[in-house]
């Protein structure tokens, strides 16, 4: 996981130089030559190198000097070695069994012996091995004992004042725990801790990017985990520090629900792994990687469901308004043939009406003397008068003029107007427009085929063209283009 590896070799051996060159290696030559802290040395030297069986086997070494009771004195190098085999365990052969085995016996050890100065640094990587196991496992149990043994941690390095511990506890408890009670570990925040601990920013940063996690702020955690990176300090193996770092931005994204991005930060945590040789991080970043893409996947697919669905409403709903649209336009184009038949029908009974009338009318008044009362005298003159087109279609008629013309006064024509019409003298006079109107706009002689509905207007006295088109929708009830076009219609149909 974290630091550990920093306090293994720091702190098992103090920086002494033995006089070892020209010797040959402890790890093949017989290890009862060389002396507990010559081994120490060499096995914090191949463990640096990597060299696994061969740093086990000068740690092992140093252990049997213990055990073969050489001297009481070499217990404390006896934990270290415990201790540091167990690293060795974890970090190379990826052995958690065996390396809890060996962090446990140094453990115990150091209670046994009262060895407080490396009880807490052991406690610091039993912690961190049981919280890696917890999180690999998904282990609530593995994951609760981790927290007791790094808050106990803490707690002696806060009472001893050993604030790189309790800065590297709280970063091994904190790294991938994102529901840790941060009001536990407020004492990071302190001002008593000098600005001079190792990776003290680093952790704060750690700490106000959980807290910010915690409360949904997502971006604004990232910010504090971006600003982590530049801030890796550890003295071994950083690239841990940038790895975990990498991991923590990843999670911000897969909480935004961003798996591509989540991607792109676990790769960069992968290589870094590889390239770094910290091969015990790089199965469970691969595992997240895979789960990334997997809710990528889904995502997309759900996004193209999503997609499909709403395109096929929309189709629906597209059809299903043309399919109301066409029954409404055949609704409509039924209604206005019937109008049209009806005003067809009117104008050919109203020609008919004139026609028996005039007939009438020249009959009676033919054998009349001319005595009659003077209403019907006035009342045949005003449809005479009314039946001629050139009459009633001049621009300028007027209910004054027809009673010029019929020899009376505007009262007596207004009187017989509405007596044998049933209506003012204005809208009979637009009545008989729009009917001479439709005549013309059929005309089968076509004496106006030629003209437009604008010119028809103003032939039949209308002087706009709105108060054409009003007056006729109001008589025929559609409009003159309607009208023409029904007319063409049927005209073509025959």
């Amino acid at each position: 996981m974290k630091h550990p590896a920093r306090y293994i070799l720091l702190l098992t051996l103090a920086a002494v130089s033995l006089g070892m060159q020209g010797a040959d290696s402890p790890a093949t030559d017989s290890p009862d030559r060389y002396t507990a802290e010559q081994l120490m040395e060499q096995g914090r030297t191949y463990f640096e190198q990597r060299k696994a069986d061969e740093a086990l086997r000068c740690f092992t070494a140093v252990t049997k000097h213990y055990e073969n009771g050489d001297s009481i004195g070499k217990t404390k190098l006896t934990i270290r070695a415990l201790n540091n085999i167990a690293c060795v365990y974890k970090y190379f052969y990826y052995d958690y069994i065996k390396a809890y085995d060996y962090f446990t016996k140094a453990y115990r050890l150091c209670e046994a012996t009262g060895d407080e100065e490396f009880l807490p640094i052991v406690m610091v990587n039993l912690g961190d091995l049981l919280n890696d196991y917890g999180i690999n496992s998904s282990s609530q149990v593995m994951s609760q004992q981790a927290q007791e043994i790094f808050d106990k941690c803490m707690e002696h390095a806060a009472a001893s004042g050993n604030w790189e511990l309790m800065v590297t506890a709280f970063f091994n408890l904190s790294n991938q725990n994102y529901t840790l009670d941060l009001k536990r570990y407020e004492r990071l925040l302190d001002s008593q801790i000098p600005d001079s601990t190792p990776d003290l920013e680093y952790v704060r940063l750690q700490y106000r990017g959980l807290e910010q996690l915690q409360q949904g702020n997502y971006a604004r955690a990232r910010e504090y985990f971006m600003r982590q990176l530049p801030a890796v300090s550890a003295r071994w193996e950083p690239e841990r520090d940038t790895l975990a770092t990498y991991m923590n931005i990843a999670y911000t994204y897969r909480m935004e629900g961003d798996y591509r991005r989540e991607t792109l930060y676990l790769d960069s945590a992968l290589q870094l792994a590889v390239a770094s040789n910290v091969s015990d991080q790089a199965a469970g970043i691969r595992h997240q990687i895979t789960e990334a893409q997997a809710h990528e996947l889904s995502e997309r697919q759900l996004i193209q469901q999503m997609a499909i669905l709403f395109i096929g409403i929309v189709l629906l709903i597209v059809i299903g308004s043309a399919i109301l649209l066409w029954r409404k336009n055949r609704q409509l184009s039924s209604r206005n043939r019937s109008l049209y038949e009806k005003n067809r029908q009117l104008l050919y009974a109203e020609q008919q009406e004139q026609q028996l009338r005039k007939e009438y009318e020249t009959g009676k008044y033919s054998r009349s003397s001319l005595n009659d009362e003077h209403r019907s005298t006035l009342l045949s003159r005003i449809q005479d008068l009314l039946s001629d087109p050139e009459v009633f279609c001049q621009p300028d008629y007027t209910l004054a003029k027809l009673a010029k013309m019929a020899d009376s006064n505007t009262t007596y024509v207004s009187q017989a107007v509405n007596q044998r019409y049933g209506t003012a003298f204005s809208n009979l006079l637009a009545s008989l427009r729009i009917k001479e109107a439709c005549r013309r706009m059929v005309d089968e002689q076509g004496h106006y085929s030629q003209l437009t509905i604008e010119a028809i207007a103003t032939s039949v006295g209308f002087k706009s063209r709105t108060a054409f088109i009003n007056a006729f929708k109001r008589e025929v009830g559609l409009t003159p283009s309607e009208y023409l076009r029904i007319a063409q219609s049927q005209k073509n149909e025959l």
